[in-house]
C-alpha cells in the first residue's frame, strides 16, 4: 500500500525534469534517424530536431544559402524550415523538368513568396 501512496504523491522537480530529460533525448534519437530516409528523398543538410535547418540558413539572404548548398547537394535537394520540409530548385532545367514532367508531385506545393 505505501508503494501505491508514493506513486500517488506529485513527483518532485528533479524527477519531472529527469523525465522531461529523458522524453526529449528519445525524441532526439527517433527525429535523427528518420530524418535522412533512403529513398525518393532529395539529400540535403542534416537537420536538428524542433528547428530543421534554421540555424545553418542566414535569414537575411536565405538564396546565397541555398546556392552554396547546391554546390554540395547538386540541383535539388531538401531543408526543413522548422518542422516543415522544403525541396529547393536550383537552375532553370531542373525547375522546368519538375514543374512539367513530374507536375503531380510539386501541384500542391507550396508558393515562397519573398519580400
Amino acid at each position: 500500500m505505501a508503494v501505491v501512496e508514493s506513486l500517488l504523491q506529485f513527483p518532485s522537480t528533479g524527477t519531472l525534469l529527469g523525465a522531461l530529460l529523458l522524453l526529449l533525448v528519445l525524441y532526439l534519437l527517433s527525429s535523427g534517424s528518420k530524418s535522412q530516409k533512403k529513398g525518393k528523398e532529395p539529400p540535403g543538410p542534416k537537420l536538428m530536431p524542433l528547428v530543421g535547418n534554421l540555424l545553418t540558413l542566414d535569414l537575411t539572404r536565405p538564396f546565397d544559402t541555398f546556392f552554396e548548398l547546391s554546390k554540395t547537394y547538386r540541383d535539388m535537394f531538401q531543408v526543413f524550415l522548422g518542422p516543415k520540409k522544403t525541396v529547393v530548385l536550383v537552375g532553370y532545367k531542373t525547375v522546368k523538368e519538375a514543374l512539367v514532367n513530374h507536375a503531380e508531385e510539386f501541384g500542391d506545393r507550396d508558393i515562397a513568396l519573398s519580400g
